[in-house]
């Protein structure tokens, strides 16, 4: 007997497209049922289900779900997760009636922050939550009439940093009447607590400003300066201080250091080595001019500025000692900190050790390894020598080659430097062998020691005529290198030479206080302070 198979017949696939559409609402309620409600809202909207009655309902159901979910957060203090989930909720098309009723009562459990806010004493912190809820659509009455007592009491803040004490009251009474109509006891009083500290500051910002604009009146720009620094120390947004500040700084830096600058003169060292390149001119009748030198022009009246000038190729001049030069005002030992670097016929330079340089403005209370005169901020930036790279961390506002710089950024040879409105500095790194690098002032700002530039010095130090020196000196016929050695400094020149008296060949360990001399070249050391922290 012969079985005979009938084959299966699928009419059209009708009855698979029928099983399909409970699949996937099925999919839909586990998905709710399992709080992944954009899930189960996708699922819902599929075109074979979409216009289903129980995907209809279940789009509906999840709307309110979610506005059930936040407000059960809300009461938990989450915050956050309450206004996700409202986001989420208006997105799956939930009632608006639903989702207003729910962010006023999110409104209302936010309040008890803000005040705490209030009541601290931080308005700006109360108005910056505020705002942020207000962004996710959460506002009422109670955090409309806090956000009306904190943007009163930041503007009377506002206010008395700007030296205008006559609305920084009215706006403090504004916050007071709106705290004590609000309720808000606690914020009334630290209100009241906030008000002798604005009278006390306004009767000492009074005489100080009376002396700036007695100050501006005179057109002395050092006495001018000193005056509105001391304006700024109590009203730190004074237009017209901070206006006559610049000002200042500008004036200064174009004629150099000032007659109340923290760096004192003094004659050179007695024991400074100093070797000519030629001998003076002698005529008859002349007599011996060599303790005579010829008149030097003050460093404020030279009309070229002298960071890394360009040394002709021609003989120097007769060398002669120094006039001028600043105090060394510490005790350093070992290759840290900072120092002086006196090279005669090739000029001064403030040599920095450490591997991270503080940039900003010259001030007797300033922390900058780098002491600029010009209107910055105390530790306005800072250079960090990372291996052979430097970075450069922006504290306040910096630019390198005009673009911004918020975070810290790597710089490369040729490098501008902008810091704040006016300072430039060309960062340089000559030698592609050594880390050391240098800085040159490109604007017409200045540092408070008479100095040819300044030196970033990682292990090496070249002087010479080649292009790799980190000082430049054509007229040397041999370069001397100075370079770090253990604890120490050495140094390293062609044949014998001189340290602080004592003959050395090739090579000899330096303090910072030595004195060098050899065939053709001559340099000094002198310590500088720490700078204060």
């Amino acid at each position: 007997m012969v079985e005979t198979q009938i084959p299966m017949v699928n009419p059209g696939g009708e009855s698979t497209m029928m099983g399909q559409w409970r699949i996937v609402l099925r999919q839909a309620e586990e998905a709710a049922r399992g709080g992944r409600f954009e899930e189960a809202y996708a699922l819902a909207s599929r075109p074979e289900v979409a216009d289903h009655h129980q995907a209809v309902q279940l789009r509906s159901r999840l709307g309110l779900e979610l506005i059930a979910r936040a407000a059960r957060r809300g009461a938990a203090d989450d915050t956050t997760g309450a206004i996700d989930d409202l986001h989420t909720a208006e997105r799956l098309g939930a009632p608006p009636d639903s989702l207003a009723a729910a962010r006023l009562g999110l409104a209302d459990r936010a309040v008890d922050e803000i005040r705490a806010s209030l009541d601290a004493g931080e308005p700006s912190q109360a108005l910056e939550r505020v705002e942020e809820l207000a962004r996710h659509k959460i506002s009422g009455p109670a955090l409309r009439r806090c956000r009306e007592i904190a943007e009163a009491w930041q503007a009377a803040t506002a206010e008395a940093r700007r030296g205008e004490f006559g609305q920084a009251h009215e706006h403090l009474d504004r916050a007071e009447r709106l705290a004590a109509g609000a309720g808000v006891s606690a914020a009334q009083t630290a209100i009241a607590a906030a008000r002798p500290d604005l009278e006390t500051r306004q009767k000492t910002a009074a005489p100080k400003v009376e002396a700036l604009y007695t100050a501006l009146a005179g057109g002395e720009w050092p006495r001018i300066l000193a005056a509105a620094e001391a304006v700024v120390a109590v009203i730190p947004e004074h237009p017209a201080a901070k206006q006559a500040r610049a000002r200042a700084w500008q004036q200064i830096a174009a004629i150099g250091p000032s007659s109340g600058s923290k760096w004192v003169n003094r004659s050179p060292r007695a024991d400074r080595p100093v070797q000519p390149a030629r001998e003076p001119d002698r005529t008859p009748g002349a007599g011996d001019q060599r303790d005579e030198p010829p008149p030097i022009a003050p460093y404020a009246d030279r009309r070229q500025p002298r960071i890394f000038p360009a040394f002709r190729s021609v003989p120097p001049a007769p060398l002669h000692p120094a006039a001028e030069r600043p105090v060394a005002r510490a005790d350093a030992g070992g290759p840290k900190g900072r120092f002086l670097l006196w090279a005669d016929a090739v000029g001064g330079f403030l040599v920095c050790l450490d591997d991270r340089i503080i940039l900003g403005r010259a001030g007797p209370d300033s922390p900058a390894d780098v002491p600029l005169m010009g209107d910055l901020s105390r530790n306005h930036a800072a250079l960090v020598r990372s291996n052979e790279s430097y970075l450069i961390e922006p504290h306040h506002p910096s630019f390198v080659n005009g673009k911004v710089v918020t975070e810290p950024t790597v710089l490369r040879d040729g490098d501008v430097i902008r810091l704040g409105s006016t300072v430039e500095l060309e960062f340089r790194q000559p030698s592609p062998v050594s880390a050391t690098a240098r800085l040159a002032i490109v604007s017409r700002h200045r540092l408070p020691i008479a100095v040819d530039g300044v030196l970033l010095m990682a292990e090496t130090c070249i002087v010479g005529a080649e292009s790799q020196a980190h000082i430049a000196a054509p007229a040397m016929k041999d370069s001397v290198v100075l370079y770090r050695q253990g604890p120490s400094l050495w140094c390293r020149a062609r044949g014998s030479f001189e340290v602080d008296g004592r003959t050395c060949a090739s090579r000899a360990p330096l303090t910072l206080n030595s004195s060098v001399l050899g065939d053709g070249f001559s340099f000094s050391l002198e310590p500088l302070a720490a700078t204060s922290v």
